[in-house]
Formats: C-alpha cells, sequence, structure tokens
C-alpha cells in the first residue's frame, strides 16, 4: 500500500513538470512528486486552444476495447492514438545508468550535494515532456529533473547528474527508493487493473497503471 501512495504522489508531480514547470516524477516525503497529463491534442498534434483543463480518475477497469476503457463503477475513458499509458515499479540501484532521465527527491546537503530519499528512472515518453531542472519542495527539499552523467562504481549509490547547465553530485540516502516507469501498452491493460488517468474532455491523455 505503501508503494501504491508513493507511486500516486510521483504521477502529481510528473503532471507539474509536463505543464511547464519544474517538476518531476517522484514521491517522497514533502516530495510533489508519474504522469504528466499532457493538453488535448489538435490535428497536427500541438495542444487544441479549445481543451479544458485535466481532472484525474482513478479506478479499477471493468473492461477495455480499441477505443475506450470502462471503470468499474466509474466513467468511460476515450481513448486517443495519443494517450499515453505507463508504469511505475519498484527499481534498484543498479537500474541508474548514465544517460537515464531521472527526478530526484533530495536534501541539499551543506557541501551541495543532494541526499536523495527517492529517484525516479522516467520513460521514454515521459523524458520527451518533463524539462530539466531544479525546484524546491516542502520541508527543505529539492525536486530535480536531470540525465545521469556517471555513477560512482566505488560506491554504487552515488552518481551525478546534468540538468540546464549545471551539475549535481547525488548520494542515495540510507533506505531510499528506486523506482522506474516504463511505457507499455493497451493490451498490458487487463480487467481489475487499477489506474490513475488525467483526462481531457472525457478523452484520456495519460494513464498510470498502479502496481503493488
Amino acid at each position: 500500500m505503501a508503494f501504491v501512495i508513493r507511486a500516486g504522489l510521483l504521477l502529481l508531480a510528473l503532471a507539474a513538470a509536463a505543464c511547464g514547470g519544474v517538476a518531476a516524477p517522484s514521491a517522497a516525503p514533502s516530495s510533489a512528486p508519474p504522469s504528466a497529463p499532457a493538453p488535448s491534442a489538435g490535428a497536427n498534434g500541438s495542444p487544441s486552444p479549445s481543451a479544458g483543463p485535466a481532472t484525474r480518475v482513478e479506478g479499477s477497469v471493468q473492461s477495455v476495447a480499441a477505443d475506450r476503457l470502462t471503470l468499474a463503477g466509474g466513467p468511460t475513458l476515450e481513448l486517443a492514438p495519443t494517450t499515453r499509458i505507463t508504469r511505475t515499479d519498484r527499481a534498484t540501484v543498479a537500474d541508474l545508468k548514465p544517460g537515464l532521465f531521472v527526478a530526484i527527491t533530495a536534501k541539499q546537503q551543506p557541501d551541495q550535494t543532494l541526499l536523495a530519499s527517492m529517484v525516479s528512472i522516467f520513460s521514454e515518453s515521459q523524458s520527451r515532456l518533463v524539462p530539466p531542472g531544479q525546484r524546491p519542495l516542502a520541508e527543505g527539499n529539492l525536486m530535480t529533473n536531470a540525465a545521469i552523467a556517471s555513477i560512482d562504481q566505488v560506491t554504487a549509490s552515488s552518481f551525478s547528474v546534468s540538468f540546464a547547465g549545471a551539475t549535481a553530485n547525488v548520494v542515495l540516502a540510507p533506505g531510499a527508493t528506486v523506482l522506474k516507469q516504463s511505457d507499455v501498452k493497451m493490451e498490458d491493460i487487463a480487467a481489475g487493473t487499477k489506474i490513475l488517468a488525467s483526462v481531457v474532455n472525457g478523452v484520456a491523455q495519460s494513464i498510470q497503471i498502479q502496481t503493488q
């Protein structure tokens, strides 16, 4: 249950990031962390000027068709060719590789090192939506969206990142959580699957599969 709550928080941060902020996935104490509901797209793929605000819909899937998804006791969501579907799973330090785009929830130390309580690996589609950068969170934490530049091969629990012309050294705190977001297909959504969706005018912009 704790993981589901963390993954849900991660979705909220990504949503803010894709809407133009510098936030990202992640969820940890005091983070606003998968999933960035993009605005409704027009015929040329650009945001539609008539698109309404995105709303969040959560529930268990009752049935899935090629162009719609029905939630148990809830609404039916239309699916578009541009609907992004992702899943967030637990990962390990071994999954952190140079070149990956990540969201880091951390406290900045006196030596400017980031002591990370959570590192979330973006999916390929999310990496194209969230801008690199850094912003403050509650309780003195920082949210950093950045590409991993190098991994300390000795400790394996520290690495360097680069973002928006800046660099930072990151050290994983004891018990830090590592998550990995993956792009998946409609076939990966079965009846009973729990999801969190970002919906604009009845059309799902993004769907996050919630894992246990």
